[in-house]
C-alpha cells in the first residue's frame, strides 16, 4: 500500500473555507509562547499555577485566543519593581 502525501486534496478542497473566517483565533501552546517570546513548558508552568494568559480546552487540546495573550502582556506591564525606592548605591 502506498502511504499517501497529507494532506489529502478532499482536505486541501474543504479548508479554502477557512479563508472566510478571518484571522486567526486560537493558536497552540508552542504557537502562543512564540508570541509571548517564551517557552512552551513556561506557559505550561504558568498554566498549572493559573498565573499564565486564559485558555480553551478542547478535549485534550489546549488553545489560547490571541485576545486573551494581548490582555495577558498588558497586565503584565510593569514601570518600576516591586518594592520600595530605595538607593542600592
Amino acid at each position: 500500500m502506498t502511504k499517501s502525501r497529507w494532506p489529502s486534496p478532499n482536505l486541501v478542497a474543504r479548508a479554502v473555507l477557512v479563508d472566510d473566517l478571518g484571522p486567526v483565533a486560537f493558536v497552540t501552546t508552542e504557537e502562543a509562547a512564540r508570541f509571548l517570546a517564551l517557552s512552551p513548558h513556561s506557559l505550561e508552568c504558568y498554566r498549572a499555577k493559573g498565573t499564565g494568559p486564559a485558555f480553551y480546552k478542547f478535549g485534550k487540546a489546549v488553545r489560547y485566543a490571541l485576545t486573551d495573550l494581548e490582555a495577558w502582556v498588558a497586565n503584565c506591564r510593569h514601570i518600576q519593581t516591586a518594592g520600595g525606592l530605595q538607593r542600592l548605591y
